[in-house]
């Protein structure tokens, strides 16, 4: 597995020369298809995440072939971009509750998803995980469109597991809710069927979709009303259990009375009296009380069907 890991490592390692410093091209032929695999997977999260652009060492007649693919520059201005961020705030905090942190996410590193640029990013913290919301250079029926927002989202659940779901929100503060699980290829009920990637979650605003979201994934739940003792149905234990012992007993002597004569259980059960009746009432009085724990209950029925 190490030896695996070093040559992933070093194949990535002179892809950044390559992109980023005008090295040579990789030859990565001598990787498995595996490998090869896993280090396109690992191109896709440094492009983003921005990791791989940077421009070191690059000049303007660079063979475009050798750039790697970036997510189309807004043409934005920092005052309407700054103008929308507040816009989507000011939604969230109106539609959820006080006490819920909606806070800018100073340490995001996605630039974009599915090639379109974030614009600005909020995270909100809850005890059941993190939303992360994302405003996007586009409308988000346009967003739905967009496959690749799919799977790059899926990127960024396994790069930080802590994000319950992402909103991703359009310029016209609508937004798509994304979670794990709608990253992923999954079987359909009761077919059988796999179904691949696909939104879950119906475009809504983003006030409306993140505080839905939110209600699932933290029920809130009203405060249970006090019992009315007085009012409620009481349940007179010890006389149920009497007449049920004494029940019981008269079961046994009538199954005495038509024993034959040389039964030997004929005088035990018509021996059966008040005594025993009284006794199987106490135990099961002491036992829905707890003055007696179930396991002793056999000793006291054993001490009871001894001769006397």
């Amino acid at each position: 597995m190490g030896e695996i890991e070093d040559r992933i490592e070093a194949a990535l390692t002179a892809y950044l020369d390559h992109v980023e410093m005008g090295a040579p091209e990789p030859d990565i032929s001598h990787l498995s298809p595996s490998e090869q695999k896993e280090l396109e997977e690992l191109i896709r999260i440094l492009d983003l995440t921005g990791g791989v652009a940077l421009g070191l060492g690059r000049v303007e007649e660079e063979d475009e072939r050798t750039s790697p693919p970036e997510a189309a520059p807004s043409a934005m201005d920092e005052a309407a971009r700054s103008e929308l961020g507040d816009r989507v705030l000011a939604q969230l905090k109106e539609a959820l509750a006080p006490e819920v942190r909606v806070t800018p996410e100073a340490t995001a590193f996605v630039t974009q998803l599915g090639g379109v640029p974030v614009l600005g990013e909020w995270l909100v913290g809850t005890f059941g995980g993190r939303v992360r919301v994302w405003l996007l250079d586009a409308n988000a029926e346009e967003l739905k469109e967009n496959g690749g927002c799919l799977d790059d989202a899926g990127r960024v659940f396994r790069m930080l597991p802590d994000t319950a779901a992402i909103a991703m929100v359009g310029k016209d503060s609508m937004c798509l809710v994304v979670e794990p699980e709608d990253c992923a290829p999954h079987i359909q009920n009761p077919g059988g069927a796999l179904v691949g990637r696909r939104y879950r979650r119906p475009i809504q605003p983003v006030g409306e979709g993140v505080a839905a979201f939110l209600h699932e994934l933290i029920p809130y739940w009203d405060e249970v009303p006090a019992f009315d003792e007085e009012g409620g149905i009481t349940v007179d234990v010890p006389t149920i259990a009497r007449q049920a012992a004494e029940d019981a007993i008269e079961t046994q002597r009538t199954i005495g009375e038509r024993a034959r004569k040389a039964n030997p259980k004929k005088e035990a059960l018509l021996g059966l009296g008040p005594r025993e009746s009284a006794a199987l009432a106490k135990i099961a009085a002491d036992l829905y009380d707890g003055k007696l724990d179930p396991d002793e209950a056999v000793s006291q029925l054993e001490k009871l069907v001894k001769p006397r």
